[in-house]
């Protein structure tokens, strides 16, 4: 019958980048735009805003037709829980996690992309910024990040995995990690890096910027070591000991911090180290 054809469909994205929401009207609009210079054509890409402060963020949406915003009502659940909802409505086969605080190196998306086709999820090298200033670097010499190497630090992590191999994020502090973690240690330990970092910054709303944040996430690491060494995981100790040795950094970061965030005190450490 003419006329009767229905439209043809728009071509699913490649890749939809996770971005939680909640008072960022001042950084959002940065975070987007790196994602949208990420080295994926534009309709390969969707951005999937999630509100957890009620607001509509039209002034993001406006930026591209490749972001879309999820407003739900829900008000202060937490980054995990705002994660999980974005993750339920996206459509790209892989997923990439971005901070609405970050941002992402030119070409970022794309780099990863090729890292993680082979295996089914890549982790990025860290770029931690402060001040408008760079002030910790973190594997950017490696092809591969194991589960040893985020112990040694203690850093944040960021992914980018198969949207049918993507577990869900915990409701509880440092959930960001544990997800790493668990990816990492379903993946065999260890993930290939891509050539370009995830920028990281900080800022006096940072969790790892207040001065009470080890008290803060102790109960959660030893939350999360219960939690990995029940599962059915493997690799599930050497999973828990990146928890371990986040709460003995902590420690001596208590003792020795002196009013620098968290990374200040882990780029001085390890300066200290390499001069031994």
């Amino acid at each position: 019958m003419p006329g009767s054809a229905s439209a043809p469909r728009a071509p699913l994205p490649v890749v939809s980048v996770i971005v939680p929401a909640f008072r960022a009207g001042a950084t959002l609009d940065r975070a987007i735009r790196s994602a949208l210079a990420g080295g994926l054509a534009e309709e390969d890409v969707e951005i999937l805003v999630e509100s957890d402060d009620g607001g509509d963020y039209a002034e993001a949406a406006a930026l591209s037709p490749a972001v879309r915003v999820g407003v739900t009502g829900a008000v202060a659940s937490g980054v995990g829980p705002a994660r999980n909802r974005a993750m339920a409505r996206a459509r790209g086969g892989w997923l990439a996690f971005l901070d609405a605080d970050d941002s992402l190196a030119p070409g970022y998306l794309a780099a990863m992309l090729d890292a993680a086709r082979a295996t089914g999820a890549a982790a990025a090298p860290l770029d931690v910024i402060e001040d408008g200033r760079t002030i910790l670097r973190l594997w950017h010499d490696r092809l591969r990040l194991s589960l040893a190497n985020l112990a040694e630090t203690g850093a944040s992590v960021r992914l980018m995995v198969a949207r049918s191999q993507c577990p869900p994020f915990a409701d509880a502090l440092s959930q960001d990690i544990l997800h790493a973690v668990g990816v990492m240690a379903g993946f065999g330990g260890s993930l290939p890096l891509s050539a370009m970092p995830y920028r990281l910054h900080l800022t006096r709303h940072s969790v790892t910027a207040a001065s009470d944040f080890s008290a803060r996430v102790h109960r959660a690491y030893l939350d999360h070591i219960a939690r990995l060494e029940s599962s059915a995981l493997p690799h599930t100790h050497a999973a828990a000991d990146v928890f371990r040795a986040k709460i003995v950094l902590n420690a001596a970061y208590e003792a020795e911090g002196q009013g620098r965030s968290y990374y200040a005190f882990i780029a001085a450490r390890m300066a200290k180290q390499s001069q031994t």
